[in-house]
């Protein structure tokens, strides 16, 4: 059976279609080459190789849509984004919020299909129907229902560049999490600009959220949105912005939390006074000392490096676990351990000394 256009379902030749439009790398950022990583949160990066950033391509597009609507909203987009991404203050006028959140969703499902096809044939990524809706959606130009979007200001490396997508469950005190997740958060970083949003696919209902980092509401609105406005994101704060760490729910009692399944890793436990956790190739684990489990029940973390037989790790321990940042050859990883900001610390005990960079506040 031949393979079929993810978003329209035809059955015509399929194209390469770019992740990121081809005006992105047009816009003066850095296209030194940079290695490039797709796949699950809580497991190994597929290795995608070393080359000049915003170049990704997909093969799951037909023509029809690559050079329809799809260029159209690419075309829309680039001059309203562009002096976002290079850090010009700017404004979205109202008639262009919902065409720039669609662009985000389109830019985010379209970064899903990186992932292998083993990936996808066991259930990885977002459901067909998300593709073939905003597919519906091609000639309003507006977001999917159930859908939310902000706009902020990153800072960071000027080669960072990232798409996230985190399945999100809806917690309420009392009740266990979710088998299934409820919705999906996307974070979109291209330069200076950040791009994070949350959908409620049905029958899921769509909860109101607030973002508490300041940033400026995209979508649903009807002001005009300036920019910069609210925090800046870091390359430090990414990642828990990106898992929705940032937005909250009416008084805070309901919140929406990664879902576990696909964001984390198995619960780690005490072998022989370590923390033995999984590492992220799933196939060794990875020890930690136990003092920083209670430096992290009083508010100070850390980072650390770890290794197993697959791969080297950046790890940063939090209020609830811990979050593997970085993973790659033990040569690279040491030298992102000794670029990051932190006083450095030992803890001794019986298993002797173990080296760690205190995490600013």
């Amino acid at each position: 059976m031949p393979n079929t256009c993810v978003f329209c379902g035809s059955d015509a030749p399929l194209t390469r279609e770019h992740v990121f439009g081809k005006w992105v790398a047009k816009t003066g950022l850095d296209l030194s080459p940079l290695e490039h990583h797709a796949g699950p949160l809580n497991a190994l990066p597929r290795h995608l190789g070393n080359q000049p950033p915003y170049r990704q391509e997909v093969r799951d597009v037909c023509g029809a849509c690559n050079n329809g609507w799809m260029s159209r909203l690419e075309s829309a987009a680039q001059p309203v984004l562009t002096p976002l991404i290079l850090g010009d203050s700017g404004a979205i006028a109202v008639g262009d919020q919902p065409m720039i959140a669609m662009w985000a969703q389109k830019t985010a499902l379209t970064a899903m299909l990186l992932s292998s096809k083993e990936q996808r044939d066991n259930g990885y990524g977002l459901a067909p129907s998300e593709y073939r809706a905003l597919y519906d959606n091609r000639e309003s130009m507006t977001p999917l229902s159930g859908s939310q979007f902000w706009v902020g200001r990153f800072e960071g490396d000027g080669a960072f560049a990232a798409v996230r997508v985190t399945p999100l469950t809806v917690r309420i005190p009392g009740l266990p999490e979710p088998h299934i997740p409820q919705a999906y958060a996307m974070t979109i970083v291209l330069g200076a600009l950040i791009l994070h949003g949350v959908r409620f696919p049905p029958p899921a209902r769509s909860i109101d959220a607030v973002m508490t980092y300041g940033f400026s509401r995209l979508w649903p609105t009807s002001s005009r949105v300036d920019w910069p406005a609210g925090q800046v994101c870091t390359e430090e704060t990414f990642v828990s912005l990106a898992d929705a760490g940032m937005l909250r729910v009416g008084n805070g009692e309901i919140q929406l939390q990664p879902w576990r399944h696909a964001a984390h890793l198995p619960q780690s436990a005490i072998e022989n006074g370590m923390v033995k956790v999984r590492a992220l190739c799933h196939r060794h684990d990875v020890y930690y000392p136990p003092a920083l489990l209670q430096e992290a029940l009083n508010g100070t973390f850390y980072a650390f490096m770890v290794a197993c037989e697959c791969s080297a790790y950046i790890v940063h321990t939090d209020a609830d676990r811990i979050r593997f940042r970085a993973a790659g050859p033990p040569e690279g990883i040491s030298q992102m351990y000794e670029d990051m900001s932190g006083d450095e610390y030992i803890f001794r005990d019986r298993n002797g000394e173990f080296i760690c960079k205190q995490l600013p506040d």
